[in-house]
């Protein structure tokens, strides 16, 4: 009776681990889905704004919009001014320069996509201001730009991970 019962003990448990990996493993799938979907979707409209950038070129997207946190999107502006040399960089503009400073933009007309239309934030991948870091050809992190209190830290993460690459 004893090794009846252990027997269906270790049943139970085989089947209890293996809904456990089942579920890790779908979990897992999902967050490589929505990564591949991003892709998929930059991909797209870095061709249709860009056909002279590949995401394999980049390392960075850095998203400048004068949507959300004021303070975010002026912050971010005048970070990536450092970055407008950088050919791995590309600079997705939505704002008009009423909040935000677009001017050095301006003068790298190669390194920007003015998207007027909103249309990375359409797409979903991003709202607002942020930076959409790419290693090998495809999206790494996203990390978005919502809190005055943090964006400090923000970019300072944002400018540690480039700096890595």
């Amino acid at each position: 009776m004893y090794i009846l019962l252990i027997d269906f003990l270790s049943v139970a448990t085989r089947a209890y681990l293996a809904f456990i990996a089942l579920t890790v493993l779908l979990a897992c799938d999902l967050g490589r889905s929505k990564k591949h979907q991003n892709f998929e979707r930059l991909n797209l409209l870095v061709r249709q704004y860009r056909n002279d950038v590949t995401l394999n070129e980049l390392k960075a997207i850095f998203v400048v919009t004068e949507e959300g946190c004021p303070t975010c999107n002026k912050s971010l502006a005048q970070m990536v001014d450092k970055y407008l040399d950088d050919s791995t960089s590309l600079f997705w503009v939505s704002a008009m320069g009423s909040m935000v400073d677009i001017s050095p933009f301006k003068l790298k007309p190669e390194r920007v996509v003015w998207d007027y239309d909103d249309s990375l934030r359409s797409s979903g991948i991003i709202t607002g201001s942020g930076v959409i870091l790419v290693s090998n050809g495809r999206v790494d992190t996203i990390v978005q730009l919502g809190n005055a209190r943090t964006v400090t830290g923000a970019l300072a993460y944002v400018s540690d991970l480039l700096q890595m690459r």
